[in-house]
Parts: structure tokens; C-alpha cells; sequence
């Protein structure tokens, strides 16, 4: 009798694996660029090399649930996920007096691929992507021919332009009166380390004349991909006192970039965005907070007279007059809205306000509190090519919440 070592003795033992779990590997052949929309088209192609039939391939965001799909005859298959990262984004747009980093947004996610092969069905190879990064919009339809045909994606857009996350033009400046609040999110998409990047002041003057006052805040450590929160209003940045210095000169508007470029931070790593005074009376002014296309707040000053109107609808009720009068108001339903204006509008303008008006989330400034309100007839003049100035009628009503008294 020949006595075999242990170690091959185990070895001729154990059980032989079976086919596919010693064959199965998958792999990526089309997948989306790092920062992803969410309610775009959201596309991994995946390909297995398993033998085994039938095969199914399972595609989904770690940690959740997703789609199973029978592999065509090359072993592939095409997973659309974007329903799956709907309502992942929960954080939404600051509006303080300061800077501030965005914790949750964009959200990082990273996906995952299974193999099923046999009959019965046995699970092979995971694949478990890098970390993709989503914000909670879309590139607005009229922009996207002009973005895809340059762009290969968002990312790559946002990287040449740099475009903070607003499709405001920022060729041309924004008129705001004194008290108005205004703010940028700049994605920093400048840098794979972390970097320290400052918000920096230029002034311009009526005579031609400008200064650079350089950077009113800093913040330090901005890792790649993060989201930061600059206010730019006329207040918070102190414009009034900076401008009085100059005695001899009047102030014509502001400008603002980000910067990077150390020792100074005097490379701009984003573009200018200019922010015009106006000192005019405007009756009634509102002020409109509307989500954007990118998942974040945006300002819309509204100028002119603000109309409110109270329209009361009872409903009535008739009966036969013997325990209950003969006709009542059974319900009554009242319409509280507002119609206003926007102003004068420059073509690239009321294409910003177009884009921003396609929205399901909009705030009425009300003192210091943010109120829903909810869009009833809007109205926003053709654009014309030999037309330079246009406006938008806007009329909506208060969403209100029903409030719970509690004992003290």
C-alpha cells in the first residue's frame, strides 16, 4: 500500500468546483462618466465569459437591489439604472452668510455586477465599480445638442467652461438690488488631491477703472469632486464698505471668481460671475428660490407690481328645505395667488429662466423664511432672432402646511 503526503491526499479529496465558478469573469464595456445625472440615462454595459447556459447577469447600486438580465449570445448585457438613484440625494441647497462644504452632495455610489450561471442557478463573479458621483437633475433639452456635440459628458463640460452648477450665462452679468442674496456652487473638479481654494473679489468702475481686492473667503482641503457653497450677494460679501474706500470713483458692478494657485490663489479656476447694483424702486419686490437643473437653489428677483389675488369658489348643496335651508355652501375652496414679473431679460437670459422654470420645487423669501409656492400660468416671450429684450409674466399660488398644535 503506498502511503500518499496530506497535502495531496486533500487535494484529490475535495470535491472538483464546478465549471463556471472556476471560468466566470465580468467585465465593463461601456459605463458612464464619474459624475453622473440621475434622471438622465445611467448605462453600464457588462460582458461575461462564462460557458455555461442559460446566464443571467445582475446589475444594481451597492448595497440595494437592482435588475436581473438574460445575457445575449455574446454574453452581454445593458443595465439602465437612473430609477435606482432617485431620492438618493436628500440634501438641499445652502443659503448662508458663509462658506460651506456639501457633505452629501454630489452622493457617491458605487454599483455592482453579479453572474448567475446553471441550472440551478449558481452566483459566480462580482464586479464592484470605482465610485461614481450623482447630482439629482439633468442637462435641460434645449441645452444638450449644443453640450453632447462638444462634450462627452457633463463632466467634461463642466471641466473647459469652468462653469459653476447653474446654466446662467455667464458671459453677461446679473442685475440684484442691494439686499438680494446670491451664491455659486462650484464643483471642484480642478483637482484629484484636495486643494484650497478662495472666493476673489474684483470691483469695476463707472470710469473704466477696476481693482482687485483678492480673496474675501478661503477654504482649505477641498477634496475632488466636492461641492462648495459661496455667497456672492452685494451683503455678504460687504460690497458697500469695499466700494467706499475708492472715494473718488462710483462702482459699476462686481465680479467674482474662484481661485486656486498658491502662494496667492491668483489662478481663477472657475469662470467670473459679475453681479450689477441696481438702486432703482421696484414696488413689491419678491424673491424666488428655484431648484435648478442640477438639484440646487437658484434666485429669481422679481420686479414690478405684486398682484394678489384671492378668488373664493364656494360649492353649494340643496336639499329639500325642511331640516337645512333649501341651499347651502357645503365647500369652499380659495385660490391665494401672486402674479408678477421679471423684468427686463436679455435672449441668453430668458433661456436660463426657461431651464430654471421647468422645476417641481420653488420658495417664495418671505423675512427669513423660504415658503413653497407652486407655479399656475406662466408666461415667457418668444424669443425672436432680431429681438434683444424680453420678460415673463409669472403667477403662483402659497402651498401651505397644516399646523399641529401641541400643549406647552
Amino acid at each position: 500500500m503506498v502511503r500518499l503526503p496530506f497535502p495531496i491526499l486533500n487535494v484529490l479529496l475535495k470535491p472538483p468546483l464546478p465549471p463556471h465558478f472556476c471560468t466566470m469573469t465580468l467585465s465593463l464595456i461601456q459605463q458612464p462618466a464619474k459624475l453622473i445625472l440621475s434622471r438622465q440615462p445611467v448605462v453600464f454595459k457588462v460582458q461575461s465569459n462564462s460557458a455555461e447556459i442559460p446566464l443571467r447577469l445582475e446589475g444594481s447600486i451597492s448595497g440595494f437591489s437592482g435588475d436581473s438580465i438574460q445575457a445575449d449570445a455574446q454574453k452581454k448585457a445593458v443595465f439602465e439604472l437612473s430609477d435606482y438613484l432617485q431620492g438618493l440625494v436628500t440634501e438641499r441647497g445652502n443659503t448662508a452668510a458663509t462658506p460651506v462644504i456639501y457633505t452629501a452632495v454630489p452622493k457617491e455610489v458605487t454599483f455592482s455586477f453579479k453572474e448567475y450561471a446553471g441550472d440551478p442557478a449558481v452566483a459566480g463573479t462580482e464586479l464592484v465599480t470605482d465610485t461614481y458621483y450623482v447630482l439629482e437633475g439633468s442637462v435641460p433639452k434645449p441645452r444638450r445638442k449644443v453640450l453632447y456635440a462638444a462634450n462627452a459628458s457633463l463632466l467634461s463640460y463642466l471641466i473647459l467652461s469652468k462653469s459653476c452648477l447653474s446654466w446662467w450665462p455667464v458671459a453677461e452679468a446679473k442685475r440684484i438690488i442691494p439686499t438680494q442674496k446670491e451664491f455659486i456652487n462650484y464643483l471642484q473638479v480642478y483637482s484629484q488631491s484636495p486643494v484650497t481654494i478662495t472666493l476673489n473679489l474684483r470691483l469695476s468702475f463707472t470710469d473704466g477703472s477696476y481693482s482687485n481686492i483678492g480673496a474675501l473667503f478661503t477654504v482649505a482641503s477641498v477634496a475632488y469632486m466636492r461641492l462648495v457653497y459661496f455667497p456672492t450677494g452685494y451683503a455678504d460679501l460687504g460690497i458697500a464698505a469695499l466700494a467706499a474706500q475708492f472715494t473718488d470713483k462710483t462702482l459699476a458692478f462686481y465680479s467674482v471668481t474662484v481661485n486656486y494657485g498658491p502662494p496667492n490663489h491668483s489662478d481663477a479656476i472657475s469662470s467670473a460671475y459679475t453681479y450689477i447694483i441696481d438702486t432703482g424702486y421696484f414696488q413689491n419686490p419678491r424673491t424666488l428660490y428655484l431648484r435648478n437643473a442640477f438639484g440646487l437653489l437658484e434666485i429669481l428677483l422679481c420686479t414690478g407690481l405684486g398682484e394678489q389675488e384671492n378668488a373664493i369658489k364656494p360649492e353649494l348643496a340643496v336639499t329639500d328645505g325642511q331640516l337645512l335651508p333649501d341651499k347651502l355652501a357645503w365647500k369652499v375652496t380659495k385660490s391665494d395667488s401672486v402674479s408678477v414679473n421679471t423684468g427686463f431679460l436679455s435672449s441668453a437670459q430668458t433661456q436660463w429662466l426657461s431651464d430654471l422654470l421647468d422645476t417641481t420645487e420653488a420658495y417664495e423669501l418671505i423675512g427669513s423664511n423660504l415658503h413653497p409656492i407652486v407655479f399656475k400660468d406662466i408666461s415667457i416671450s418668444p424669443v425672436h432672432d432680431n429681438d434683444f429684450i424680453f420678460s415673463a409674466d409669472l403667477q403662483y399660488e402659497y402651498a401651505y402646511s397644516e399646523v399641529i398644535e401641541t400643549g406647552e
